[in-house]
């Protein structure tokens, strides 16, 4: 039985594509190593970027994640000029660049950021748009950055609304200020970090907010050291799949949305190639349990390690 290639978002009913693909991290730290730090990165365009922006949409990508703070929307426009797909066809993930400490002048909301941001990248509405990280500078404190938010949705530039990086105490003060409330949830998630923060995978679901991974394959990448470089050999082996499949599949099965990103095009292939085949209860509840016998943060993003030793004892590693 064929996997579904969309899950639904359950407060507006879109169909979001469960694969996206990134240009954050990776690219982010390229261009301001080639362009002279953050400040002059935003205004150069990428050129490798925009061509492997081309051809994962050639693979069949169609759903591209961004940031203000990547820096890459203008790399993303310039890809999306050429690329012969209908708007409608592609999902876009946007995402509004908070600051936790002292702001620069031209600091500016979300409303004018994603403004920019779609003129940026020569489109009408971004398919969602999320605040990036919950902790907020004193001009731009939650109570002020929602409501432009909501405005964002009411006016149909951002078709769903969402947060990324918050625990559960953030959301649950959003909550009680918000109109319209978080439709999704972006977080770091993989087997090693099951939860970024104590108990807020299972809060999204419970109030019908669709959960995103970002670092889904932490495991293959930054922490080819954990419990799970012995299982996943065996279970490629015995679906004749490779382990990247299988932990996204791993992901999937969580009913959580995938983010990740190559420049290789037969990686991209074999991470489009995941949709005929599914884990086994117990091979899922396999990895599952290996996963939680190791713990590995990826992004130390504020004020979230402070959650590490309960989320450890959770697993009772400590």
């Amino acid at each position: 039985m064929d996997f579904p290639q969309f899950f639904t978002i359950p407060a507006t009913g879109d169909k979001i594509p469960v694969i996206g693909f990134g240009s954050g991290t990776r690219w982010q730290i390229k261009k301001k190593s080639e362009n002279g730090g953050a400040e002059n990165s935003g205004d150069v365009i990428d050129r490798d970027l925009v061509d492997v922006l081309k051809l994962a949409v050639k693979h069949g990508f169609v759903h591209i994640d961004t940031a203000e703070v990547y820096t890459t929307r203008k790399d993303v426009g310039a890809a999306l000029k050429e690329i012969d797909l209908p708007r409608e066809k592609l999902w876009i993930t946007d995402k509004y660049k908070c600051v936790g400490r002292d702001i620069k002048p031209n600091h500016q909301g979300p409303y004018d950021s994603l403004k920019e941001g779609l003129e940026y990248m020569g489109v009408d509405y971004v398919d969602a748009f999320l605040v990036h990280t919950g902790f907020f500078s004193k001009e731009y404190p939650l109570e002020k950055i929602w409501p432009e938010m909501e405005r964002l949705y009411e006016e149909g530039l951002a078709h769903n609304i969402g947060v990324s990086n918050f625990d559960v105490p953030t959301l649950e003060k959003l909550f009680k200020l918000a109109k319209h409330k978080p439709q999704v949830l972006q977080i770091e998630f993989h087997p090693y970090l099951q939860n970024q923060a104590p108990g807020v995978v299972k809060f999204a679901k419970d109030n019908g907010i669709l959960v995103e991974a970002y670092s889904p394959l932490a495991p293959l990448s930054r922490a080819k050291d954990g419990p799970l470089r012995d299982l996943l050999p065996k279970l490629s082996e015995k679906y004749g799949r490779s382990a990247t499949q299988i932990l996204l599949k791993w992901a999937h099965q969580q009913g959580v949305v995938t983010v990740t990103t190559t420049a290789n095009e037969q990686r991209m292939d074999d991470i489009l190639g995941l949709f005929d085949f599914e884990l086994s209860e117990e091979d899922e509840k396999r990895i599952t349990d290996t996963g939680n016998s190791y713990f590995f943060r990826a992004f130390a993003i504020p004020p979230l390690p402070k959650y590490d030793e309960e989320l450890k004892k959770e697993r009772g590693l400590v």
